[in-house]
């Protein structure tokens, strides 16, 4: 007897095959047969005709690291049909720990990514340990890792701007192996973010060789997106090149004015690397605002050495600090398209402001009221960057090598809890992704769904997750094609989205009729 049968959906494999109306048969959490016409017995029945079955959407994007531990309900990712969120991007993961420098990881996990995570200590993790603590508590969806190059390099050289030494660099290939044989995805790359931004390409490569050892994946928040971003891209076309690891490249993106237009000579560049023999992917949010903390308008020389001294240098304008700041802004695209989200509750006069607005009513030009703000809020600020053109969003979604990837964390709703304004990626970014491709024809439905189940899980190597078929874990996600939709704004993101009643993982509902059930069914998925 069958424990589940999903009745009559229109199958979205995963596997870009042609959706067809067929009858998911569930057991043991697993999927045990696609049939046109179920007709044997079932513990239940739930007709699920006029909607799509999918496999459960795997964000390969995220900064969930955390989310799995908090003591709290965070249901932002499975409202949206997320089954899987791969945590540890941008060279900023809460693996691995320090002995040495305890805490060290976890305060520069909560102040680079500015996102206070109420409620818990952050410790110091090896995989292994993350994997246990998160099977001890439970969670509804399920988390995987990598290894962040920041993180790994903060465990070694600390905050210092400097090549590491033969001894140092042995240490953090040896770290890093240990890490990936125990189960991360890969290793993960913030070259904006110091320390991961002091590397060298010499550094990079050795590390990448132990990437590839492994069979895992290289991801990489590129040194620049902006005027730069062929150049940076093609420092690490160079590193992959070298190390044979397979590249993927972060929220891709063109973020200033004179580079719109160019999405699809980006595509190019990539499709022409893999002609000659590299293994690239990428993934992208599907939004043209950016959101990170304020600190990427800082100079990286500026962060050297920790919090304390980037305050220090803050507040005596050491050397071109003024400048600089003002440069950044610029290239963001300017004072009016910088937005304040979030402070930690520190100075909430400045949250749902632009920086013009806030420079004005200071009466202080942009780059010194960065200052002001930073030194005012602990550098704990997070921003959203209006800096991209929809024209070249598009483009890039079309690609089929782009998966889709939210960027961003698995929140609560409550207010007392999310106590600032997150970017609706976090909230939205799978319906806003499923509307959007829809109502404009992007591509059909089966290439839809691949990009957000099939692709993520062929670039991660998962052997039983992203496609729909007998023998794999029955993660599933059931949405209303006509009804799908994000209701989450920049202003007001804390909503609900609309069209995704059924989430199943493991075989049991962990969304059910557009609520939440309270089943823990998730866990850290491992690589290999």
């Amino acid at each position: 007897m069958m424990e589940l049968v999903l009745k009559n959906g229109l199958v979205a494999d995963g596997a870009r095959t042609k959706p067809y109306t067929a009858d998911i048969c569930i057991q043991n959490g697993v999927i045990a047969q696609i049939t046109p016409n179920f007709a044997g017995p079932s513990q239940e029945t739930l007709d699920i005709g006029g909607m799509v079955v999918s496999p459960g959407f795997i964000d390969i994007h995220t900064h969930s690291d955390l989310a799995a531990l908090v003591p709290y309900e965070v249901e932002s990712k499975l409202r949206q049909g997320v089954t899987l969120e791969i945590g540890g991007n941008c060279g900023i993961s809460a693996v691995p720990g320090n002995k040495e420098r305890p805490g060290a990881a976890g305060d520069y996990f909560s102040r680079t990514l500015e996102q206070p995570m109420g409620g818990l200590e952050l410790g110091d993790y090896s995989m292994r340990e993350y994997a246990a603590l998160v099977s001890q508590k439970g969670c509804g969806i399920n988390y995987g890792m990598l290894i962040g190059h920041g993180t790994l390099r903060l465990a070694v050289t600390g905050f210092e701007n400097r090549v590491p030494t033969t001894d140092e660099l042995d240490k953090l290939k040896s770290i890093l192996d240990k890490e990936l044989a125990d189960g991360a995805f890969g290793m993960s790359l913030g070259l904006i973010y110091p320390p991961s931004s002091y590397s060298k390409k010499e550094e990079l490569v050795e590390l990448a060789k132990v990437v590839k050892k492994h069979g895992a994946v290289l991801t990489v928040h590129l040194r620049n997106e902006g005027m730069q971003v062929f150049e940076a891209l093609d420092e690490m076309l160079e590193i992959a090149g070298e190390s044979g690891a397979h590249l993927h490249v972060s929220h891709l993106k063109l973020m200033t004015a004179p580079q719109w237009g160019r999405g699809q000579e980006l595509l190019d560049k990539l499709k022409k690397a893999r002609l000659d023999g590299i293994e690239v992917s990428c993934d992208q949010y599907p939004f043209n605002a950016s959101a990170t903390s304020m600190l990427a308008l800082v100079p990286g020389w500026a962060q050297e050495g920790g919090a304390g001294e980037l305050l220090r240098r803050l507040k005596e304008r050491e050397g071109s600090i003024a400048a600089d700041i003002e440069q950044a802004v610029k290239n963001r695209g300017g004072a009016s398209c910088v937005l304040v989200s979030g402070t930690h509750g520190l100075r909430k006069e400045y949250e749902g402001k632009n920086l013009q607005e806030i420079s004005e009513s200071l009466a202080l030009p942009p780059a010194d009221a960065v200052i002001k703000v930073l030194l005012d809020c602990d550098a704990k600020v997070a921003c959203v960057y209006f800096c991209m053109s929809d024209d070249d969003v598009n483009t890039i979604m079309r690609d089929m090598d782009v998966a889709i990837g939210s960027d961003g964390y698995s929140l609560s709703y409550d207010p007392a809890i999310t106590d600032f304004v997150p970017h609706p990626r976090n909230y939205g970014t799978f319906p806003h992704y499923l509307r959007h491709s829809i109502d404009e024809k992007i591509m059909p439905l089966e290439d839809i769904v691949y990009k957000i189940t099939g692709l993520p899980a062929k670039i991660l190597k998962l052997k039983n997750r992203g496609i729909l078929k007998a023998g794999n874990v029955a993660d599933i996600t059931v949405f209303d094609p006509q009804k799908v939709e994000n209701k989450s704004t920049y202003m007001e993101s804390r909503v609900h989205p609309v069209g995704i009643p059924h989430v199943i993982v493991k075989g049991c509902f962990a969304l059910r009729d557009g609520s939440v059930t309270g089943v823990k069914n998730g866990g850290v998925v491992l690589s290999g």
